[in-house]
């Protein structure tokens, strides 16, 4: 039996609906709406902080920190779209192409320097999220737990990734808050996506995960500045929001195979993609759309928070195959259909 077999339940909206189903339907628009409100932020407020100014400006490493936030957020709520459409092949489908043309408002923001109406532009930001999921829901059909693991391993690399965010000087105040609420954010993000997928929620093992999105906020106010500290205990952090929403959607108690492929997988993809993006100055192509000034040549100009979708995407096809593979523990078995 396959991991769709084992996972495939009736979704709360063929039953009759409940408080449970009002309060989980909340918590998910919200934390889209939330990551709207984030994304406008970075746009207006951020994002200037960050752009170098004068004729002879010039990028340094590091220097569009502000792009790597507002695009965490970004990730936060298409993501959340996928999640509030249950992992639907359609509506991921068309939750992706609505993500390229945000992306593409984006772009166009940052080129004409957006720097007001920041309030205006989160409401409209809102809206357009929520009108948005409620679309792409009208229309799915299929509950793909499979596919919502995977957003959730998506996830939980890009809050590790966005929480190590650094800026020439990483002595801005916004730098700190931003990367610490993006990260809780994109947590929270894993921690729901696995309860959209879990057959049974355990109570005890969402209280473990609501628990761990409080570690980016740890980790900025122990580490401020840079240091090798801070990107093990990233890594760590990422380690073990892996696990706990893996033990969410399948509701194993093996956590120990899991870590370890975490930990393994994790550092194995990361390198070589950091690596490529340094080598390619994949922030370029952004920094050019936006008329932003270029990075000096000795510099890099890279945009970290993609690397967390392709890796994010294996880790979640890895244990989705790891789980296939394995049969559930007895306490943890379903009911046969």
């Amino acid at each position: 039996m396959g991991l769709r077999d084992r996972l495939t339940v009736a979704d709360a909206a063929t039953g009759p609906v409940g408080w449970r189903t009002v309060a989980k339907q909340v918590v998910l628009l919200s934390l889209a709406a939330v990551s709207a409100a984030m994304w406008a932020v970075g746009v207006t407020i951020l994002q200037p902080l960050s752009e170098p100014e004068g004729p002879a400006a010039y990028g340094e490493n590091n220097t569009y920190w502000a792009r790597e936030l507002r695009w965490g957020a970004l990730i936060a709520l298409i993501l959340m779209a996928i999640v509030y459409a249950r992992g639907d092949r359609r509506a991921t489908r068309a939750v992706s192409a609505g993500g390229l043309l945000w992306l593409g408002a984006d772009l166009g923001l940052d080129r004409i320097d957006q720097d007001s109406g920041t309030m205006r532009l989160a409401i409209g930001a809102v809206v357009a999220i929520l009108a948005g999921s409620a679309a792409v829901r009208a229309f799915s059909r299929v509950s793909r737990p499979g596919t919502l693991l995977t957003t959730a391993t998506v996830a939980a690399v890009a809050s590790g990734l966005v929480t190590i965010t650094e800026s020439p000087t990483d002595t801005e105040v916004a730098l700190h808050l931003g990367s610490a609420a993006v990260g809780s954010l994109l947590a929270s993000v894993a921690v729901a996506a696995a309860v959209r997928a879990a057959p049974v929620v355990s109570l005890t093992r969402v209280a473990v995960g609501v628990l761990l999105t409080a570690a980016p906020w740890l980790l900025r106010y122990v580490s401020p500045q840079p240091s090798a500290g801070r990107v093990i205990g990233a890594y760590a952090f990422t380690v073990l929001l892996v696990v706990i929403v893996v033990a969410i959607a399948l509701r194993r108690n093996d956590h120990t195979p899991v870590a370890v492929i975490a930990a393994l997988v994790l550092p194995v993809l990361w390198l070589p993609l950091t690596l490529a993006t340094i080598v390619l100055r994949t922030g370029a192509p952004f920094t050019a759309l936006a008329a932003n000034p270029p990075a000096d040549a000795a510099d890099e100009d890279v945009v970290l928070i993609l690397v967390a979708i392709p890796i994010g995407l294996i880790l979640g096809r890895i244990l989705r195959a790891f789980a296939s593979d394995r049969p559930l523990t007895a306490p943890d078995r379903m009911p046969s259909r």
